[in-house]
């Protein structure tokens, strides 16, 4: 069954003649899916400030409401219930909707991609994918479901919005090991990751399993290229999609980053034979409109994001439930 967009197309048509004199310049069309009503609120929001940053034909696919009902808000605004729709009438809708001109972008926001049809046929006109694992779940299921989509589809242009939140994390990382410390690297034995919500947390593990060579062995363990084991403990502490902590020990030290409680600044610190002077950087907070912004500017060619996503899932593929 199509759905019916007689009555949005002339909307449409009549926002175009009241704006008949502007002088309007679309730089992409944005395609938001959703099928919980709060996370609706949350995308629109999120998504009228990066529509005002850069231009936008803006479709927004509500899986919560029926597929007769729409809304037409402004010239490049348009919403559609859904729900009960299948991918065939959500592709075809997009088409009609979207401007030639104008790349697509599409934010998935909803669990079950791998057995989606919905998701497959939307993703192929897609230049960039938006995808928020640990909105959608803050647990893991989400993350080992796009690890397992991707693994199949490696062409994929997707970024994942709690990747993107890592990066002062990955730097904090980095600093501990820039100078003397760059042994103790090689020699850690344990990694303690809090977090509010699992993705970023195995996200960071995976990063981390990626760049230093590290293979799944059992459930809550690690191995490295030499065969030595590095035990790894993943637990929910803090605000959801927000990393509280990560510590690092070696045979001889340890070197911790920690978030205060307005999760403004990491104070980092180390511990054992190596000392440093206590030090402190702040946390980036974008926001989610300029992570989105991010993820469409870089993050569907992000190499190391495509190993840390592929090393979280095979970690996750031995964990014990």
């Amino acid at each position: 069954m199509s759905l019916d967009l007689q009555l949005v197309l002339v909307e449409l048509t009549q926002r175009y003649r009241v704006r008949a004199q502007e002088v309007a310049v679309t730089t992409m069309t944005i395609v938001v899916y959703f099928e919980d009503p709060t996370i609706g609120a949350l995308a629109r929001d999120r998504i009228r400030t990066l529509a005002a940053k850069h231009p936008s034909r803006v479709i927004v696919l509500d899986g919560t409401l029926a597929e007769r009902e729409h809304r037409v808000d402004a010239a490049e605004w348009v919403e559609l219930g859904v729900k009960g729709a299948g991918a065939g009438a959500m592709r075809s809708a997009v088409d009609v909707l979207r401007l030639a001109e104008a790349p697509v972008v599409l934010l998935w926001i909803a669990p079950g991609i791998a057995g989606d049809a919905r998701f497959a046929a939307l993703s192929q006109g897609a230049q960039t994918i938006v995808y928020n694992s640990s909105l959608v779940d803050g647990r893991h299921a989400a993350l080992c479901e796009l690890a397992a989509y991707v693994e199949l589809h490696p062409a994929l242009p997707v970024a994942d919005i709690a990747y993107l939140r890592l990066a002062p994390w990955q730097e904090s990382v980095a600093m501990f090991f820039d100078g003397k410390d760059l042994d103790e690297l090689f020699d850690l034995q344990r990694v303690e990751i809090a977090c509010g919500s699992e993705p970023e947390a195995y996200y960071l593990l995976g990063w981390l399993a990626s760049r230093l060579s590290w293979k799944p062995s059992t459930a809550n363990a690690l191995l490295k290229s030499d065969g030595a084991a590095v035990a790894f403990e993943v637990r929910r502490e803090g605000d959801p999609r927000r990393i509280r902590s990560i510590a690092l020990h070696s045979s001889h030290s340890t070197y911790a980053a920690t978030a205060d409680d307005a999760a403004q600044t990491i104070a980092m610190s180390v511990s054992g034979s190596s000392r440093h002077p206590q030090r402190y950087r702040p946390i980036d907070n974008p926001g989610i409109a300029a992570l989105v912004e991010r993820a469409i500017l870089r993050g569907r060619n992000d190499r190391i994001f495509a190993e840390s996503l592929a090393a979280a899932g095979r970690i996750l593929g031995c964990r014990e439930e």
